[in-house]
């Protein structure tokens, strides 16, 4: 009978040492395995940072040349309108001497005795034709500069009305996601229709953009963590509604999932703890009857 018992057991430890060489070896198959993993994870992290270092480098190597390239067109406009303005004077002076060279030519051919009146005709037809020309350039310059002021009025305007009406966007959208399921489309955040030209940006619009940048992340990071819960939700059977959940659902289903995590944990520990009894009652009565038939199965 003790050694019907001794083969029993024997049997028992093969089959328990090969589970557990089987165990160990798959065990060390999956480390090796995600230790792989982790090392092309790693190797594919430096890329992208290499990457990513690369393009910010790139990036701000090209806004200090836009940079520089719109501070020399400002310059060169600069250097342009002064060019103009000295190429108008001088064109305006080089006719004033072609006028009195005319008339000095034409009083010398006609003699001394021409009257007073007539002796600088091509002068006063040049003074009156640069007399209607400045007219007409300040005439035009205060037409622009008007239109300048007020394009630039309207545009303000237009960028006021465009801020409300993102703001009222933002609400509506609000009520909807408060109203309404989960998955219904409360379309695409502010921060898609808000204004990027640098000329009509405020102080207070780059703030306000800021601020749309930083909720539609956050809105991200929720459509995330819903879909991670309604995941886990429908792979543990626990049933919701369908609705969008306020603050006090964010909280119950905080506290269920906690309560999952922690009956699972406790079912796993317990699972664990009888495996390690068991075996250490094994090994126990292999001990005794490897003991017992060293001293007494030999006499």
């Amino acid at each position: 009978q003790l050694l019907g018992n001794q083969d029993h057991i024997k049997v028992e430890l093969e089959k328990l040492k090969k589970t557990y060489d089987s165990q160990q070896q798959k065990l060390e198959e999956r480390v090796i395995t995600m230790g792989k993993e982790l090392q092309e994870a790693k190797g594919a992290i430096g890329d992208t940072q290499h990457k990513l270092m690369e393009q910010s480098a790139v990036l701000l190597t090209s806004q200090s040349q836009l940079q520089e390239v719109e501070a020399e067109n400002s310059r060169l406009q600069l250097r342009l309108k002064e060019l103009n303005e000295e190429y108008r004077s001088r064109l305006a002076q080089y006719i004033k001497d072609v006028a009195d060279y005319m008339d000095s030519k034409s009083s010398n051919v006609m003699g001394p005795s021409k009257a007073p009146a007539d002796h600088a005709p091509m002068k006063h037809f040049v003074d009156s034709m640069l007399k209607d020309i400045r007219a007409s350039y300040k005439s035009r310059e205060e037409q622009l500069a008007g239109a300048a002021r007020g394009y630039k009025k309207r545009m303000k305007n237009l960028v006021k009305k465009h801020e409300n009406l993102l703001i009222a966007y933002g609400l509506q959208r609000e009520q909807i996601r408060s109203l309404g399921s989960s998955a219904m489309d409360c379309g695409p955040a502010e921060l898609h229709f808000s204004i990027t030209d640098p000329e009509l940006l405020t102080n207070a619009t780059r703030e306000l953009n800021r601020l749309r940048e930083d909720k539609a992340k956050l809105e991200m990071q929720l459509h995330e963590l819903q879909k991670v819960v309604a995941g886990s939700v429908h792979n543990q059977n626990l049933l919701f509604s369908p609705r969008q959940l306020d603050e006090e659902g964010w909280a119950q289903v905080r506290k269920q999932l906690q309560e999952f995590a922690h009956t699972t944990q406790e079912d796993l520990e317990q699972e664990r703890s009888q495996l390690l009894t068991r075996a250490i009652v094994a090994e126990e009565q292999v001990s005794e009857l490897q003991e017992y038939i060293d001293k007494h199965l030999a006499r």
